[in-house]
């Protein structure tokens, strides 16, 4: 009889003491990201496209009842903004008739579709309703890109959308700090930098400004995801850390990636607040099933990959491929 009930009496306390960790580095994160919130009217995640850790992130904080209270909206990059009023039903609305699959479009016919395939963004979307739904405090995601149409929609007219979308993101932005809304910000890592980068095109380098640089009159701090396949081994997986109080990660910038230049000396610190490290990322997160396998979606992404640019016609044709490996 021993013999089989001690194997599992150590089971069970090694799953308590994994359970008692996980909590423990959970509620650091909470006090680190309150913290944050406490100095700053509005806190940028960098998203890291094709990984979930970024919406955990923000699904494991906003878990925290005095967190999820102190904030009034979320702005995104993703999700076309013509959707906002069926987002704001299925979000607000506890009679709503909207189904998560009927914002499908909301992510589908966003100017750069590609960035935003994964289930992990309709989760975190599904979990906020529930969070809403659960609370007499309820939170908004706005969504920060410019209303447009597929239909009909000229190259050169997806083009200057990838540019004017930039606008857009500041204006909304600054429409909630003129609210005074305490908000957090899911835009692509890139975007929330907030000192222009110098960055490798080819074989020339070139200033790249992100959006978050032309907001200096607002008060955001900024977390820098971590998005390699290393590891850092002084490190435990799940760690948000204030850049000021972890000196060995306040690396020059250009150490994080080939892509930047190692020519300007800039350091993490002066482009990011803080640094959350969840572990080494693959960036293969999947795409929910009536996506794979939606022909008539595959149709039109053929038809838009010859308005779009050569590096999203590229993808769309890997992204198909891959799939239909998967239904073959």
């Amino acid at each position: 009889m021993c013999a089989v009930i001690l194997p599992c009496t150590l089971l069970a306390k090694k799953s308590s003491a994994l359970t008692q960790t996980a909590g423990t580095e959970q509620s650091t994160i909470n006090q680190t990201f309150k913290h944050l919130l406490s100095e700053n009217q509005v806190v940028a995640i960098g998203d890291i496209h094709g990984s979930s850790a970024p919406t955990e992130l923000l699904i494991n904080v906003l878990s925290d009842s005095d967190i999820f209270e102190s904030i009034d909206v979320i702005v995104t990059e993703f999700g076309n903004s013509h959707y906002q009023t069926e987002l704001d039903d299925f979000l607000l609305n506890p009679n709503t008739t909207v189904s998560l699959q009927d914002l499908e479009p909301l992510w589908q016919d966003s100017i750069y579709f590609m960035a935003w395939q994964y289930e992990h963004y309709r989760h975190f979307v599904q979990t906020l309703k529930l969070l809403n739904a659960s609370s007499n405090h309820t939170v908004r995601i706005v969504l920060a890109e410019p209303e447009f149409s597929w239909e009909g929609l000229t190259r050169e007219q997806w083009r200057a959308l990838t540019k004017t979308r930039i606008a857009s993101y500041e204006h909304t932005v600054k429409q909630v700090a003129e609210n005074n809304d305490k908000a957090i910000l899911l835009f692509g890592a890139m975007h929330t930098l907030k000192q222009p980068v110098t960055l490798k095109r080819g074989e020339a380098f070139a200033e790249f400004v992100p959006f978050i640089t032309n907001l200096n009159e607002l008060n955001i701090a900024t977390i820098w995801t971590h998005f390699s396949t290393s590891t850092i081994p002084d490190i435990s997986p799940q760690t948000l850390v204030l850049l000021n109080e972890k000196s060995d990660l306040d690396t020059p910038f250009s150490h994080l990636s080939a892509r930047f230049s190692g020519d300007d000396n800039q350091k993490l610190s002066d482009v990011a607040d803080a640094y959350y490290y969840p572990g080494p990322l693959d960036r293969h997160a999947p795409a929910p099933s009536h996506i794979t396998q939606d022909s008539q979606w595959h149709d039109e992404m053929k038809r838009r990959a010859a308005i779009v640019d050569e590096r999203v016609s590229s993808q769309i044709a890997k992204q198909l491929a891959e799939w239909l490996a998967e239904t073959n």
